[in-house]
């Protein structure tokens, strides 16, 4: 072989394994998760390390954006699992406020100052909280609302719904199989939650995760919003927090193998679906 047809030869070697480097990538990129949810806080421990507390937080990442969903009822609490989880709240693009409860909003000094974060809360929410007078000494950019906003590409915070006990407001993200969609407490009722995003939406709901409240329902009124949550087509369900065992045990059995287990370190990566824990 002389020196051209050498040279012609490693050119088009090293064409060749260009092509499959960029297809093993493209083979990577389209497994890799686009959705990624992590419970910081909730009423029992998964991971390691970890510290159960009543309350719940989450954090979503999609595409590079990250949203804290409330922030538990212990601050405590909460730096010590964000800190076991190797979680940087520090690089988050929104704060997102479920209800004004303390179990969901006590958590908020872990940030310190966040000087232009947007957070966003139901706009019926007592202006005199003392958690939204924390919100304007971290100096986060208040974003009451009513109607459903984008907080980052494919994520949402949706429609304020009205409840005597507090409004509330939920996260739904965009997935190509459906909508993830996580709630703090469910005051309004999962159901008329779960009924109100489908409509303004048209999405199909793959998972609702969260708190039901139902620990203190009867076991009619917990069957009819199960059964009404599994007649909307909810495909996944991750009951926690406020839900109670009575009701967790009855949506673990209905539900079947396509129930999501909770805890802190839930790891929650989609679509589809698939859930692990933080070792």
């Amino acid at each position: 072989m002389n020196r051209l047809h050498r040279h012609a030869w490693h050119v088009i070697r090293g064409l060749v394994l260009l092509l499959l480097l960029v297809l093993a990538w493209q083979v990577i990129a389209a497994d890799a998760p686009r959705v990624r949810i992590t419970y910081l806080y909730d009423n029992t421990a998964a991971a390691t390390g970890t510290r159960p507390g009543w309350g719940f937080a989450a954090l979503v990442e999609r595409d590079g954006r990250r949203v804290l969903f409330d922030t538990g009822g212990d601050a405590e609490v909460l730096r010590h699992n964000v800190a076991a989880l190797g979680v940087d709240l520090g690089q988050i693009d929104a704060l997102v406020i479920s209800h004004e409860h303390w179990d969901h909003t006590k958590g908020l000094s872990v940030l310190g100052a966040r000087p232009g974060l947007p957070a966003y809360y139901p706009a019926s929410a007592d202006a005199a909280s003392p958690w939204i007078a924390e919100l304007d000494r971290a100096g986060l950019q208040r974003r009451p609302i009513h109607a459903m906003t984008e907080v980052v590409p494919g994520i949402w915070a949706t429609a304020e719904q009205a409840k005597a006990t507090a409004p509330e407001i939920a996260l739904a993200i965009d997935t190509d199989d459906g909508l993830l969609v996580l709630v703090g407490c469910s005051h309004p009722g999962a159901d008329r939650m779960v009924q109100d995003i489908r409509q303004r939406t048209g999405r199909p709901v793959l998972l609702l995760a969260g708190g039901l409240h139902l620990l203190q329902s009867s076991v009619p009124e917990t069957e009819r919003v199960l059964a009404s949550l599994a007649g909307q087509g909810v495909r996944h369900l991750g009951s926690t927090h406020c839900t109670g065992d009575v009701a967790t045990g009855m949506a673990r059995r209905l539900w079947g193998d396509r129930f999501v287990e909770g805890g802190v370190g839930t790891v929650l990566e989609g679509a589809p679906l698939r859930r692990t824990t933080v070792r």
